[in-house]
């Protein structure tokens, strides 16, 4: 029978299709759900600023930001006439306003820090960031990415389910991931199982779905724990909102298989990527929070692979899942162990019938780690950061993946003190960086979001400070290429990289470039 199943529900596909054709007509605007936004803000003394990004959230097409102050000395602002008082009771000022997405806007803050209060008129710009979104779900992380959307998650067991009319044989071992297992039954028959509680089973072509699965996956996404998701091989017509894990398809020669992308030709660093686009081999289908329904369905999609930033708006995934779309979240961010990030790499041999390559691919970037003499390393102390439009310095917790990559490479990574559970990413001022980072031997530039200053001198003139540091006068500073957040899959060449870096043994190498 093999898809005849699946080719039953494409009349009520259809039906969908028609009825959210007609709710979308007119609306346009953003889906419901939470957003990271970048903020910039423009008036009174330069010395206050709003940390960048913040949380936005859309209920019935209004938005709403959380706004959180640099200093606890505001006592309410004033938006469009109406007065706003702060959300929280210690710490720094925190506002919930209304606002208008992607224009300016004039707003009014009263400021208690002056011998007299003071109303001062300042002028915001709040914007969906994409780029922080895909970056910190994908590869960054997210999570600039990620304890949000893992705290709606229960952890649930990845043991192999069982199957009527399957018979389980074995659990490939992984060497460093925990946040998928693959379980292999006869005839072929896979399990991709997650740790969100969604297991993934690959029907090999020409096979019948078990009894007692249902080839109905139209449950919403709060039915979600576990779950047993049927999925028709092959998967030859993917629409990838996850962009992090692109990098995976191109290393495994499995690009072909996807057809709708979740981001723009212009966004893409991978060369295949970008150049399937171009030729229209692969369309751009909308982003994560807005996909082009329409053209999802005419395109006969077989699987929707999302990062976890879909868990913030999920009538989207509702919606997909209705339209007979199966939704497959991608959890790599969330693996503890750089590598693990890395051995995703086979959820999608596996999706793809090129586990061998997956495998192989998988093996050499571990053996790049484990090549590294680490026995006489100088460990030099190495600080990642970048300057945001508010002239605040954004920066990678000691927990985060990035700091770690650098442990794994020798290096001492230095980082701002932060809470347990923490986002990874850290919105400090340049006086907090100076305090920790002014004797780092290494400073790297991190572009996933911000562009690098073209020289020590233009980054100097950002901030006179930085002439004090250490890394600047001895001439260690170093930016990330942009490509560095689409190659997960080469977690092992970027710590090959940066022991390069550490050992003083290039002045540029695949990820990293030297500031002069």
């Amino acid at each position: 029978m093999g898809k005849k199943l699946k080719h039953l529900f494409e009349i009520t596909k259809w039906l969908f299709l028609i009825i959210f054709s007609l709710c979308l007509v007119g609306c346009g605007g953003i889906s419901d759900g939470e957003y990271t936004a970048s903020v910039v803000m423009t008036g009174g003394s330069g010395k206050a600023y709003i940390e960048s990004p913040c949380k936005v959230t859309v209920t019935d097409g209004q938005a709403t930001a959380h706004l959180v102050w640099s200093s606890p000395n505001y006592d309410y602002m004033i938006v469009d006439g109406d007065t706003y008082y702060p959300v929280n009771k210690e710490g720094n000022s925190e506002f919930d306003i209304p606002v208008s997405l992607g224009k300016e806007m004039k707003v009014q803050a009263d400021t208690t820090a002056m011998s007299t209060p003071h109303l001062i008129e300042y002028t915001l710009l709040i914007t969906l960031d994409d780029s922080v979104s895909d970056e910190t779900m994908d590869s960054y992380s997210e999570s600039a990415d990620g304890t949000d959307s893992d705290s709606q998650i229960i952890k649930t067991s990845m043991d192999p389910p069982n199957i009527e009319g399957l018979t389980y044989i074995e659990t490939d071992k992984n060497a460093y991931a925990t946040c998928f297992k693959i379980h292999r039954y006869e005839d072929g028959y896979l399990v991709i199982s997650i740790d969100d509680g969604r297991h993934y089973l690959l029907i090999p072509e020409g096979k019948d779905i078990p009894d007692d699965i249902s080839a109905d996956i139209s449950m919403g996404s709060s039915d979600s724990q576990e779950r047993i998701i049927p999925l028709y091989m092959p998967l030859d017509s993917i629409y990838l909102a996850a962009s992090g894990a692109m990098c995976h398809f191109d290393s495994i020669g499995a690009v072909s298989a996807i057809t709708m992308s979740g981001i723009e030709a212009d966004d893409w660093y991978i060369d295949s990527a970008r150049e399937a686009m171009n030729s229209g081999s692969i369309v751009y289908g909308g982003k994560y929070s807005a996909p082009d329904y329409e053209q999802i369905v005419m395109s006969d999609i077989d699987l929707a692979i999302e990062n976890t930033m879909i868990l913030h708006v999920p009538k989207v995934q509702e919606k997909l899942e209705q339209l007979m779309i199966p939704v497959f979240i991608d959890r790599s961010s969330y693996e503890e162990d750089p590598l693990g990030r890395c051995e995703w790499i086979k959820v999608y041999g596996t999706m793809t019938g090129l586990e061998d390559e997956a495998s192989l691919f998988f093996d050499k970037q571990v053996q790049s780690v484990e090549s590294l003499d680490l026995d006489n390393i100088n460990g030099k102390k190495v600080a990642i950061f970048s300057i945001n439009s508010n002239h605040q310095i954004v920066t990678r917790s000691s927990e985060d993946y990035f700091a770690k990559m650098v442990e794994m490479a020798g290096g001492t990574y230095l980082g701002p003190e932060s809470e347990m559970n923490s986002t990874s990413q850290m919105t400090i001022s340049i006086e907090a960086f100076y305090e920790y980072a002014l004797d780092a031997d290494i400073l790297i530039y991190n572009q996933a979001i911000e562009d690098a200053p073209s020289s020590l001198e233009e980054l100097i003139k950002t901030d006179a400070t930085f002439a004090d540091f250490k890394a600047v006068s001895t001439g260690d500073v170093w930016c990330t290429y942009k490509s560095i957040y689409q190659s997960s899959d080469k977690t092992g060449t970027i710590i090959e990289d940066l022991y390069a870096i550490i050992m003083d043994q290039k002045e540029e190498t695949d990820f990293f470039y030297m500031l002069k």
